[in-house]
């Protein structure tokens, strides 16, 4: 695609973005998750795409209300079986559920799988914590004096270093109490060291101890679970781990993640830090365009994502050759109108497209209604 006749100016308009298209099963289909996925879509879009039967978005943790209240009444088996299976239904939406499919066969597995769900969710809201044991048993009390508590630590076996380390219970029962956290951090066993590093918060003190020390994992969890963790710990932590699942987007979205400063980076060799040269509130729209020509991906891909990336870099983009590049061009609504349109109308790029901002609602509700009749 010839990109250069949008650099100043779209040349494009919505008056009839879909003329003459064939709307074939799969476009429909590419529409109709993406517009499921687009943050920009209203709840009457989203019930629109519900009411054609589809429900592939209902994992969303930010639906607008009433979404899942229509969900869990739809007739057909895939939209309330995607509203019981998104982990995201309150006890009346299961109610109201299990009272839609009461003559089912299946109705006594919902019941059953209703409960589970909400048993889990009330655990983890009884604190259930990512990354530290649960007690062993109802009655366990973690040691309440400086002496039992170095008691309990020289009971505490030795971890080789490759260890896929959980924190102990007990040290996790005691993170809210500073001077046991204080009395732990220096310890020379590595298990009770990274026990402590899991600790939400901790002394100003204690997270200096703990930054300084010798074992990756202690920063790592640091990074991950505490918000006290220093900035230099964050940023020595981003330019080696590329994160993990269970704490999505740590250390970059750590509350202590720095930003001034960053444009320091903007000529460093590991791509890692180089990016990061854009969270610098100094950094500059021609930065932004200077990155869109880098030569690594991950640079490419976070000028990608910018808001001040231009109308023709973004077009550039969206012909990109890695995934991580062309999908969040495909959704920048910085994107010239006619280079959207024929995105749109392409079964190949129509999913990224449809969940881009920029498109109209006008048009996202004629889109669920070409689609419609192919679901």
């Amino acid at each position: 695609m010839d990109t250069r006749q949008y650099a100043d100016k779209d040349t494009g308009d919505w008056a009839a973005p879909f003329e003459g298209l064939d709307v074939i099963p799969r476009l429909a289909e590419e529409w109709l998750r993406g517009l499921g996925l687009n943050r920009a879509a209203p709840t009457e879009v989203l019930l629109a795409i519900i009411a054609a039967g589809r429900a592939d978005f209902l994992f969303r943790n930010d639906l607008p209300a009433g979404v899942l209240d229509a969900a869990v009444v739809h007739p057909a088996k895939r939209v309330w079986g995607a509203a019981a299976d998104s982990g995201r239904l309150s006890p009346a939406q299961w109610d109201r559920l299990l009272a839609a499919t009461a003559d089912l066969p299946l109705h006594g597995a919902l019941t059953e799988i209703a409960a589970e769900d909400l048993a889990r969710r009330g655990s983890i809201g009884r604190g259930r914590r990512r990354g530290v044991h649960e007690a062993p048993h109802a009655d366990a009390r973690p040691p309440a004096t400086p002496d039992e508590i170095a008691a309990l630590a020289s009971t505490v076996p030795e971890i080789d270093p490759g260890h896929r380390t959980m924190a102990l219970w007990w040290v996790g029962a005691l993170h809210d109490n500073p001077d046991a956290m204080r009395q732990l951090a220096s310890s020379p066993n590595l298990w009770i060291r990274r026990s402590v590093a899991r600790a939400p918060r901790l002394p100003a003190d204690v997270a200096e101890i703990l930054a300084r020390d010798e074992d990756r994992v202690v920063h790592l969890f640091l990074a991950e679970s505490c918000d006290d963790a220093p900035p230099e710990l964050l940023l020595s932590v981003w330019s080696w781990w590329p994160g993990s699942l269970s704490f999505p987007g740590r250390p970059r979205n750590h509350p202590r993640f720095p930003s001034e400063g960053l444009l320091r980076f903007a000529g460093d060799g590991r791509p890692r830090m180089r990016l990061l040269a854009l969270d610098d509130p100094e950094s500059t729209p021609a930065l932004v365009e200077q990155f869109s020509h880098d030569p690594e991906f991950a640079v490419r891909a976070r000028a990608a994502e910018d808001p001040r990336l231009s109308p023709g870099a973004a077009a550039r983009l969206v012909g990109d050759g890695h995934w991580k590049v062309h999908r969040p061009a495909r959704q920048h609504p910085n994107l010239p109108v006619a280079v959207l349109v024929s995105l749109l109308r392409d079964a190949d790029t129509a999913r990224d497209a449809a969940r881009n901002p920029a498109v109209p609602v006008a048009v996202m509700h004629q889109m669920v209604s070409l689609a419609a009749p192919h679901c």
